[in-house]
């Protein structure tokens, strides 16, 4: 009878405890502030990029998330990137404990299987003014639609994974480091300059590369492809700065030309090279306004 008794008194506790970490969860859910969350995403990727970022609406969903839909970042110069969904899922357990976490999903197209990017960025708080870690990873995004300029087409695949120290604020150097790998398939790009006017577009089947970051410098490891137009091979590194796109670029890239490169010249009034001649492009600049050069 007492045994009875007591496991009665146990079915009541655990009720009473589930009803208040339920109702617990409901006001916190009620009054988190998405509209702060909102602002703050909208102006982080202001600062980072050094764009303006624009959403045709964002709406919340269940239980932690914020989804923008038509989202374009335009740069003060240049071509606008657009793209049609971004969502943010804020992780629970880490709101709960005063910590950041949060799960990011990108999408070029509505529906598209392309076009995805996935990523996770957390931190000790949503001040971000501790260490900031980012991970993530890219499947098929059309480069064609973010380096118009440059780019003709190209499908960019790959993952990455960055720390920083402590949050960044513009002007100050970066503390950190990070690896990046990635693949780019069917690869035409256009505008590389010549002399006299003339501009030349080289196609490659698949581009591989890899970069190690520490503190504002990404070195090249591998850079890597061909196709018909010849091989390709680079070396160099890239500058970080904030915003982004203020990055700055010194990379040297060589081509062995091959079957498809000269027809190309031909037509360009270039000189024919002999079979296996490499020839060294630069690349220089900021990634705003990147120069390709012989």
């Amino acid at each position: 009878m007492i045994a009875l008794e007591l496991k009665g008194d146990w079915k009541e506790a655990a009720a009473w405890i589930g009803g208040g970490l339920a109702a617990l969860l409901v006001s916190f859910l009620a009054t988190f502030p998405y509209d702060a969350l909102n602002a703050r995403m909208l102006g982080e990727a202001r600062r980072l990029t050094g764009m303006e970022v624009r959403a045709g609406e964002w709406t919340i969903g269940f239980p932690l998330s914020l989804e923008w839909r038509r989202l374009t970042f335009a740069p003060p110069q240049g071509d606008a990137v657009d793209l049609a969904v971004l969502e943010a899922r804020v992780g629970l357990l880490k709101a709960l404990t005063g910590g950041a976490g949060l799960d990011l999903i990108a999408r070029q197209g509505e529906d598209d299987k392309r076009g995805t990017a996935r990523g996770t960025i957390t931190a000790a708080s949503w001040s971000f003014a501790g260490p900031v870690a980012v991970k993530g990873r890219v499947q098929e995004f059309d480069l064609s639609k973010i380096l118009q300029r440059y780019v003709r087409q190209g499908l960019l695949s790959g993952e990455f994974s960055h720390r920083l120290e402590s949050g960044q604020a513009a002007g100050d150097p970066i503390k950190g480091e990070g690896v990046w790998h990635a693949t780019v398939k069917d690869l035409t790009v256009d505008q590389i300059q010549v002399g006299g006017g003339r501009t030349l577009s080289l196609a490659f089947t698949t581009v591989s590369l890899a970069a190690n970051c520490r503190d504002s410098v990404c070195t090249v490891t591998e850079f890597k492809g061909d196709g018909l137009d010849g091989t390709v091979t680079a070396d160099g590194t890239i500058t970080l700065q904030q915003p982004v796109r203020q990055s700055l670029l010194a990379l040297n890239v060589t081509v062995v030309p091959g079957p498809g490169f000269a027809s190309k010249a031909t037509t360009l009034g270039l000189p024919p090279l002999p079979p296996g001649a490499p020839i060294t492009f630069k690349i220089g600049g900021t990634m705003a306004q990147a120069k390709i050069a012989l």
